[in-house]
């Protein structure tokens, strides 16, 4: 599988550099028949190597000037525009310092004197170049914005995709017999034993269904309500486990900071399902910030022997709508002792 990536890699790359080849000999032709009216003119194959040094140089500069642009990040359009005009004057320094290497080793090679330079640069050659320099920037603009277009067209259908995809793994918690079981079965007890407390305990399964209902088709909630989900969720559990499971969350102001939704939720539920936990050694999870824009999700470490391996598809699931919602990613990492989770935030107080 990893050979037939990498060739897979390696191909895109040749094709990459043929259609920049191919490119490179469409414009020298284009500029031989304008510049001199015939094809096989002595000067194409310099200007053939140069338009393909060219543009090779500048697609590489293309992705290192683009590749961090965030769509759908505020002010996103501006930056984008100050990255294009910064690209093209990079671009227009470049192509004019390898233009006047090039006139000037043709120039010198015909043996005329230095005091011709300038002016026979600024008759015969400069016209030209600006010329093919306004074309390319024209062209460079419209390829530009179309691939943006492209992209965006492309992000937005995956991102319909994900939520689809979402909505089911969603549909399916709903509806899971496991949890509809022990809750049942807990409320059954609890009528019985402790009409009080049933009451309250049904106010809470409500409560945890309505915001799976009301926020399943949402990219985004606030974190404050995110958290009192949670809360709920784990009150229902903490009624069947008792003293087993311990919650601490170490924060009080979330401010206007923004999550995917159903997440927290997800990742205290896995630590449930696949760790052990008893009254002798209660198992654990912590809830904090790190820094200002991720939320940390921690549990001990103390897996079920007789559980299956995880497949993580909630978790791989939750990381893909992370990366294309907030152009982030979740972050994972696991010790002797825990096992500890980091989802991305979006703070629009801040600007992010």
């Amino acid at each position: 599988m990893a050979n037939f990536q990498l060739h897979k890699q390696v191909n895109k790359q040749v094709l990459r550099h043929l259609a920049i080849l191919a490119g490179a000999i469409a414009i020298s032709i284009a500029f031989s028949l304008v510049l001199f009216q015939r094809i096989l003119h002595p000067g194409i194959w310099n200007m053939l190597l140069l338009t393909f040094i060219q543009l090779e140089l500048f697609m590489y500069l293309g992705n290192r000037f683009f590749k961090s642009v965030d769509p759908d990040a505020p002010g996103a359009i501006r930056k984008t525009i100050i990255r294009l005009v910064l690209f093209y004057f990079t671009v227009l320094l470049i192509a004019s310092a390898l233009f006047l290497a090039l006139f000037a080793w043709h120039f010198w090679r015909g043996g005329a004197p230095f005091s011709e330079f300038i002016p026979s640069l600024m008759h015969a050659e400069l016209r030209s170049f600006l010329t093919a320099a306004g074309i390319g920037f024209a062209l460079g603009a419209l390829f530009f914005f179309y691939t943006q277009w492209a992209d965006t067209v492309k992000r937005m259908q995956k991102l319909k995709e994900e939520k689809l995809i979402f909505q089911y793994e969603t549909l399916k918690t709903q509806v899971n017999p496991h949890f509809l079981f022990n809750s049942l079965n807990t409320l059954s007890s609890l009528v019985s034993s402790n009409p009080g407390l049933s009451e309250e305990f049904i106010q809470k399964l409500s409560a945890v269904y309505r915001y799976v209902l009301e926020n399943q088709e949402k990219d985004l909630v606030p974190l404050a309500a995110e958290m009192e989900f949670v809360k709920d969720f784990f009150y229902l559990q903490k009624i069947r486990d008792g003293e087993k499971i311990e919650l601490k969350i170490d924060f009080e102001d979330m401010g206007s900071a923004k999550i995917i939704p159903v997440s927290l939720q997800m990742l205290v539920e896995n630590a449930i399902k696949h760790n052990v936990a008893t009254r002798k050694e209660p198992l654990l999870i912590t809830i904090h910030f790190e820094g200002m824009d991720k939320l940390v999700v921690r549990n001990d470490l103390r897996q079920r022997m007789q559980l299956a391996a995880s497949s993580k598809i909630g978790l791989k699931n939750l990381n893909e709508r992370c990366r294309l919602i907030l152009n982030r990613e979740v972050e994972t990492q696991e010790t002797a002792d825990e096992f500890i989770v980091k989802v991305p935030l979006k703070l629009n107080d801040l600007g992010k």
